[in-house]
């Protein structure tokens, strides 16, 4: 098992009963990755077995809602007298902005700031980050808005996975993604209607063409797709198949 994804959230901030907020865990055989932390995320872990207490990694995309809500409540729930899971030190990476981040959680809430396990923060921008053994993370910086905003690639053992987190077709990622085995691709809204800092079918095609990547999976998908296909919209055109994400899918690569 050179890498296992298991896809937590495939949606957005709206709630739904059949989509959560946005969160990935990428697994190799020695270090697990978590990637982004949306409301519900921390539930999802321990629903599929694998506890949040154990997560000793985490990579923020950029700082949205959907993307980061879990994240005050993990830093809660280690300083909790009851919690009588694992804590041992914790890093959390991100793009700029980080720290500011962090300390507003702790001018809110004082029950996030530190007590019992030690969080590390790492603020990040594009190139290799951080390499585990065999297993090596890098990022790339992409356009979602004004805010700063990272894509991720995860390779192990000849295996390889790009996360592009939100953002719209950005060149930077046509290379990024060059011959990865999966690309897991924001793809909010429809083609005919687009919205800025967000993908659609037909630029996520466009991107999967371009860098040459084997395998396509949708995720950040927008209730405003309704009964449609994006994954059939995202396929035309294009050589290598396309699904949509799903709570609870899992990947394995070779």
């Amino acid at each position: 098992m050179p890498l296992r994804v298991t896809i937590l959230g495939s949606g957005t901030i709206i709630p739904s009963n059949k989509r959560k907020a946005a969160g990935l865990l990428i697994e190799t055989p020695e270090v697990s990755y978590l990637f982004d932390c949306g409301p519900g995320t921390l539930d999802t872990l321990e629903r599929i077995g694998r506890s949040f207490g154990c997560i000793r990694i985490i990579f923020l995309t950029h700082y949205h809602a959907d993307h980061t809500l879990d994240i005050g409540r993990l830093l809660s729930v280690l300083n909790n007298e009851h919690f009588s899971g694992p804590r041992g030190d914790i890093t959390i990476a991100g793009p700029h902005g980080l720290s500011d981040f962090i300390d507003g959680w702790n001018r809110l809430y004082r029950s996030t700031i530190s007590k019992r396990a030690h969080i590390d923060t790492m603020e990040i921008g594009s190139g290799r980050v951080r390499c585990d053994g065999a297993a090596g993370v890098a990022a790339v910086e992409v356009d979602h808005g004004n805010g700063s905003a990272l894509a991720y690639r995860v390779d192990n053992g000849g295996a390889s996975v790009v996360y592009t987190g939100d953002t719209s077709y950005t060149e930077s990622l046509v290379d990024f993604a060059g011959g990865a085995d999966l690309l897991i691709a924001e793809c909010s809204f429809p083609d005919d209607h687009p919205v800025e800092g967000h993908m659609t079918p037909s630029d996520v095609a466009r991107l999967a063409s371009r860098s040459s990547v084997a395998r396509v999976v949708l995720t950040h998908l927008y209730p405003v797709f309704g009964d449609s296909d994006p994954a059939g919209a995202a396929s035309k055109g294009i050589a290598v198949p396309v699904s949509s994400a799903e709570d609870g899918m899992v990947i394995e690569l070779q």
